[in-house]
């Protein structure tokens, strides 16, 4: 019986994994308004609408949950519950059984932006070839001096 137990067990063990959401409001929450919420990372520009900020919000993700796309499906839930239209500042990280995610929940003030907008979940281009180009200089290597102790004729000591 015991056979039959451990199989399950280990199941049951490997699927474990579940996320936990938190805030930390900077005033009431706003009403839902049932549009996707929009995430901004970290290093992406801010948006250029103005908004005002309600929470602070984190998820941290656990066990089979613990990816990025599970922690900012999860913020991004718990930012649309609070009223937010976006999160921006966003963090991700990544450990081995933990993944955690944390931004600020932002309401957007005036009117909505129009449909053909660019979406802010893209990843920002990669201008390289339009920034001028920056000569590296060699890093400075140590000097090699002799130590007090060691005498001009190499053999050191009194």
């Amino acid at each position: 019986m015991t056979r039959a137990l451990l199989p399950a067990a280990l199941l049951l063990l490997a699927a474990c994994g579940h996320t936990e959401t938190h805030q930390a409001m900077f005033r009431a929450p706003e009403r839902p308004t049932g549009v996707p919420v929009q995430l901004y990372l970290a290093d992406q520009p801010l948006p250029t609408r103005p908004y005002y900020e309600i929470a602070l919000v984190q998820a941290v993700g656990f066990g089979s949950e613990a990816h990025p796309d599970d922690v900012a499906g999860a913020l991004t839930e718990k930012a649309s519950k609070l009223g937010c239209d976006a999160v921006v500042r966003t963090f991700l990280d990544q450990g081995y059984s933990r993944a955690n995610a944390s931004g600020v929940c932002v309401k957007w003030v005036g009117p909505p932006q129009p449909s053909g907008a660019t979406p802010a979940t893209s990843f920002p281009q990669d201008n390289s070839a339009a920034r001028p180009s920056t000569q590296l200089l060699p890093a400075p290597a140590p000097r090699i001096e002799p130590l007090p102790s060691n005498g001009s004729q190499g053999g050191g000591g009194r």
